[in-house]
C-alpha cells in the first residue's frame, strides 16, 4: 500500500493529475494500469487537447464549428466536423497521429472552398510514441468494454 501512495504522488508530481483512479483493482493482472486504461487516460488527457473534445467521450466524432466564409463575393457555409475514429485502420490512425511524417499536399477543385480552408489546419500535432498511440488506438477500438 506504501507503495501504490507513493506512486500515485509521484505521478501528481509528474502528470499534474492524481492517477490513483487507474490502478489495476483485479489481483490476476500484476501491471501498475492495463494498456485500455492507459489509452483511456491518454485519449482523455493527452499533452495538449484531449482527443475526447473534438471526437467526442465514445470516439464517434462530432459537429465542431458552422462557419461563412466569403470568397469573391460569394457565400459558403462551411463547418468543420470530426468523424467516426473507432471504426478507423491502424495504419490511417497512426498516420494522422504521425507529426513527423510527410503529407502530400491534396488537390481540391474550386467547388471545394470549406474543404481547403480546413485541410490539415484541423488536427493538433501530438508528440505521441509508438507505444501511446497503440494504447490509445487499443482504447478506442474497445471503449466501454472494461468500464465498471
Amino acid at each position: 500500500m506504501k507503495k501504490i501512495l507513493i506512486v500515485v504522488n509521484l505521478s501528481y508530481l509528474l502528470f499534474g493529475h492524481d492517477v490513483s483512479q487507474y490502478i489495476v483493482k483485479n489481483s490476476q493482472n500484476n501491471s501498475f494500469i492495463t494498456k485500455y486504461e492507459y489509452g483511456k487516460m491518454l485519449y482523455h488527457n493527452p499533452r495538449g487537447i484531449s482527443c475526447a473534445k473534438c471526437h467526442g467521450i465514445d470516439a464517434k466524432g462530432k459537429l465542431i464549428a458552422k462557419f461563412v466564409h466569403i470568397k469573391r463575393k460569394k457565400q459558403y457555409n462551411c463547418q468543420i466536423k470530426t468523424y467516426d475514429i473507432t471504426t478507423i485502420s491502424k495504419d490511417k490512425f497512426f498516420d494522422k497521429l504521425d507529426y513527423f511524417k510527410k503529407h502530400k499536399r491534396k488537390k481540391f477543385d474550386k467547388t471545394q472552398v470549406c474543404e481547403k480552408l480546413i485541410y490539415g489546419n484541423t488536427m493538433p500535432k501530438y508528440f505521441l510514441t509508438k507505444s501511446e498511440m497503440e494504447s490509445i488506438y487499443y482504447y478506442i477500438k474497445h471503449i466501454g468494454e472494461f468500464d465498471e
